[in-house]
């Protein structure tokens, strides 16, 4: 049995067209007198420019048979007497697969899988290395991908390749006209683009000292701002903006469809964050006093009091946990005096706060994307004491930590071989090994309490991560949420298509059952 592709809305004698390699598949039907003369239209077509592109991913089309239909009543599934000039004979049945030619301009094609589909952002040299790693993605073998891949482009080609024998049947003038308004509407566009990317490359390659010392600092500070990280973010989307407004062959309606989805999504994603900035700043110009109340609070009370309290609690021996006093004293005093410091500083800093909130209320202007990120390094820098104690509680906790792991090796009789990486047997003098015992008398000792400070800003930490990780959070679902193609996903299913399936129904006689290909749908 042999299988032919034949599409669902042609249902007219002719010669049809079309490819038979991999398959045979029908694009459609020509109504003229001989086969010559379909032929001859084919070799024109395949002269012109546009065709040339969709000769590469389909293949040479070409005339396959001749088609008759009886006269039956109009269905969605035509079933033609078809005499092919190639392919099986009619000694063997034919199964006939019914396919949807697309119109290009609704942007539905079929894909292999989410294979069809460039995801938003793939110019991002990091998410193309982590789907390298997807484990979920099945991967086909090279000759089976290949050659499916040759069938579903000739599916999505089937109407394009009609409409250019439909345009080359028009008058010439017509073609010419169409083509010139559409050059003239987007040569605009492309200046533009072409402009900001010449700018852009003058400023690159400046030997003027202010240019390259502002570059050199904006590459710094991207490491430690996530204000400086959201201007470069904003500016790399407004320039996929100016790209996703030029054209792309009909041929291929993946990469129309795909820049399409993507070049509205950062609209939407822009627009949206726009509104919700301004709305935002409405906000806080309302209630400028209350903000300003609720951050000194917030600060004075639980980032300085809170900790001074805690500290002082440890050091009264709490709920009968009997720590070292001289250890435990001079870790709360110490961890005080820091965090008295810092309060110092930060109360000079207090007649300033109105300004910092009114550039918060500027930045929300230019959406709330920027009034996170402002939030996100505030955070990091008003929480810096918390850092800093962290980060000695930890150096202390950790050289205890080998201290006790050297002395366990003296115990043992064994010593740490540095050059070949490893502990090796050793004999120690009764003077080391009465060393070593009051050292780790002490350690034993002296551990609980150091462990105790270290676990206590160790939660302190990992506390203003969470709040840290939470505003970053809030900040990608603003930056990368698909919202445009998900309203696509309920408006127009085809238009971001899954895998491929093969659909079998009865017939209306109910004697026989159609095969339809049918697409899956992504997020379902």
């Amino acid at each position: 049995m042999s299988s032919i592709f034949w599409p669902c809305d042609v249902a007219r004698n002719g010669f049809c067209y079309g490819w038979d390699h991999p398959a045979l598949c029908v694009a459609g039907v020509l109504e003229v007198e001989e086969d010559s003369h379909a032929d001859a239209l084919l070799q024109l077509i395949a002269r012109s420019a546009e065709a040339q592109a969709l000769i590469k991913i389909c293949g040479t089309p070409r005339v396959l048979g001749r088609c008759v239909f009886g006269s039956f009543p109009r269905s969605s599934c035509p079933q033609p007497d078809v005499e092919m000039f190639c392919g099986p004979s009619r000694a063997y049945s034919t199964a006939y697969i019914y396919y949807h030619r697309h119109d290009t301009n609704s942007l539905r094609f079929y894909a292999l899988g989410l294979k069809g589909i460039r995801h938003f952002d793939l110019q991002d040299e990091v998410l193309r290395s982590s789907l390298k790693h997807d484990f979920s993605r099945i991967e086909l073998s090279p000759s089976a991908s290949n050659t499916g891949q040759i069938l579903v482009n000739q599916w999505n080609s089937a109407k394009s390749l009609e409409q250019f024998i439909e345009h080359e049947q028009r008058a010439q003038t017509t073609v010419i006209q169409e083509h010139h308004t559409c050059a003239k509407e987007t040569s605009y566009f492309t200046a533009i683009n072409k402009k900001v990317q010449y700018t852009i490359n003058r400023v690159e390659s400046s030997t003027n000292l202010f240019w390259r010392v502002a570059s050199f600092v904006f590459v710094y500070s991207r490491e430690f701002s996530i204000v400086v990280q959201q201007i470069e973010s904003r500016a790399r989307k407004l320039r996929r903006l100016l790209r996703g407004v030029q054209p792309v062959p009909n041929e291929d309606v993946r990469l129309k469809s795909s820049q399409y989805i993507e070049f509205y999504n950062a609209l939407w994603i822009i627009l949206n964050d726009l509104i919700i900035g301004i709305a935002l700043r409405q906000f806080l110009r309302q209630d400028n006093e209350a903000f300003l109340h609720l951050f000194k609070f917030a600060f004075e009370d639980k980032a300085v009091h809170k900790i001074r309290h805690i500290l002082l609690w440890l050091d009264s021996w709490p709920a009968g946990l009997k720590l070292n006093t001289e250890l435990s004293r001079f870790y709360s005093h110490s961890f005080m005096g820091l965090i008295a410091l810092w309060d110092r500083g930060f109360r000079t800093v207090i007649p300033l706060i109105p300004i910092l909130l009114s550039a918060l209320e500027l930045g929300s202007a230019f959406g709330v994307t920027m009034a996170l990120a402002m939030v996100c390094d505030l955070v990091c820098i008003f929480m810096a004491h918390v850092q800093l104690c962290y980060l000695v509680s930890v150096t202390v906790y950790g050289h205890l930590l080998r201290l006790t792991a050297s002395l366990w090796n003296l115990f043992r009789g064994r010593r740490h071989n540095v050059l070949r990486n490893r502990t090796d047997p050793w004999d120690y003098d009764v003077d080391q090994l009465l060393l070593g015992t009051i050292l780790f008398t002490l350690v034993a000792y002296l551990f609980p309490t150091v462990l105790v400070y270290y676990i206590l800003f160790a939660t302190m930490r990992v506390s203003t991560i969470v709040v840290y990780a939470s505003l970053e959070t809030a900040l990608v679902f603003m930056n990368y949420f698909p919202l445009f193609a998900l309203m696509l996903r309920v408006k127009d299913p085809q238009r971001s298509p899954g895998d491929i399936y093969m659909r079998v129904a009865p017939t209306e006689g109910g004697n026989g059952v159609n095969v339809f290909v049918e697409v899956g749908h992504i997020f379902s």
